[in-house]
Order: C-alpha cells, then structure tokens, then sequence
C-alpha cells in the first residue's frame, strides 16, 4: 500500500493533547456544528436507524450524542490510537461504555474494521484523506439506510488557506494534509455506491450532505 493511499503519522498530529483539549471544549461548549446539526436531523427523524457507524470519531463526543439521542450501539473507526483513553472517559463518565467500540486504523484501506450500520456518519473527515473517491466508498457501502457526510465549501479562499494549513504537519513529519475535494467528486462517489443525495446545507466553512439507500 504507497503511503499516499494509506496516510501514516496522523497521531503525529491528532495526539493525546489535541485530544484532551477536544473533550474538555466538548465539556465545556457541547458538539460543534456539523456533528450538532446530525443529531438534531436524528432527533427530529430525517435520519434514523439503531446502529451507527462514525469514521473518524474523535473522541466519541457524537457518539455519546446519539447514544442519548436513542441509537442503540454506535462504533467508531478513528486512524489514531491517541483519542482512545480520552474517548473511554467521556463514555464512563455517561455510563455509556457497554453501548460502543471504538477500533483504530484505516477504514478505507481497511472497511472490514466495521460492520453495517443503519446510519454512517463522517464529520471533516473526507478533508484529511487524499482518496476521497475511496473513503467514500467504503463508508456508503456500510451504510444501510443514512450517510452523512461533512467536508469543506470548495471556495477559492479555503483552497488558498489550505497549504497554510498544511504546514504544521509537514514540520511534525506527518503525512496528514487538509485537502479540499470537489463537492462533485464526493457527491458522485457516493450515488455511485447506491445512494441518493437527499439534503445539503451550504454552511459557512462547509457542507454538510445526507444520503440515504432508497
């Protein structure tokens, strides 16, 4: 596998530190935006399903969300080993431990790190893999009923910050880099995969799309 398909060192620059800074703001301020706006599409029915899927989790704070919101089990498939103590904490803290997994690698490379699941969500995460047409894929064929996906406005002034962004990991000697994707390319990966594109909201920064399996 080259290392542009497969990245490695992403613990290089999501570590322990960046970690616990994520869970005591998720402490402090609740879900940013985009996982927040899942779960509010989950709790007023234009998602549903009992099982979930997240790639790319984090620190589980989305899934401690939707656990609550009423999905029976969630797992979560992150590339970094660092958020895994972090995330059992918050799951502890929720009384939520025996409701979720959490599995470390690359699910694109490696989509058998999880089963099917009614729903499949991924928040700014297509932004840090270079195959979107292959994370994309992977993650659609998981998803029984819903998929959700994030990622960057392909806008001239976010792809002009995008080498900016990338500096920092390339002085940590990480293959990480923040990619902006054209929404054309995400959108057709996944109605390739069988799903239908049923809602997108242009925020800000991003997009946050929803497909669902007819």
């Amino acid at each position: 596998m080259s290392a542009c398909c497969e990245p490695q060192g992403y613990d290089l620059v999501f570590n322990d530190r960046e970690a616990r800074r994520a869970a005591a703001r998720y402490r402090r301020s609740g879900l940013t935006t985009l996982p927040r706006r899942t779960v509010e599409l989950y709790r007023d029915g234009t998602i549903q399903g009992e099982t979930l899927l997240e790639i790319g989790g984090g620190v589980g704070d989305f899934e401690v969300e939707m656990l609550c919101a009423g999905v029976r089990r969630a797992v979560c498939v992150d590339m970094s080993p660092a958020y895994d103590a972090v995330a059992r904490e918050l799951l502890a803290e929720t009384g939520l431990t025996t409701r979720a997994e959490r599995r470390v690698g690359d699910f694109a490379a490696h989509p058998d790190l999880a089963g099917p699941a009614d729903l499949v969500a991924m928040h700014s995460v297509v932004c840090c893999y270079p195959d979107a047409r292959r994370l994309l894929s992977a993650a659609a064929a998981r998803a029984r009923r819903f998929l959700v996906v994030s990622f960057p406005r392909d806008a001239w002034w976010i792809r002009t910050a995008a080498p900016l962004l990338n500096v920092y990991p390339r002085l940590r000697g990480s293959d990480w880099r923040f990619f902006v994707h054209p929404a054309a390319t995400i959108v057709r990966a996944v109605t390739d995969a069988g799903l239908v594109l049923v809602r997108t909201e242009h925020l800000r920064f991003d997009v946050h799309a929803v497909f669902a399996r007819p």
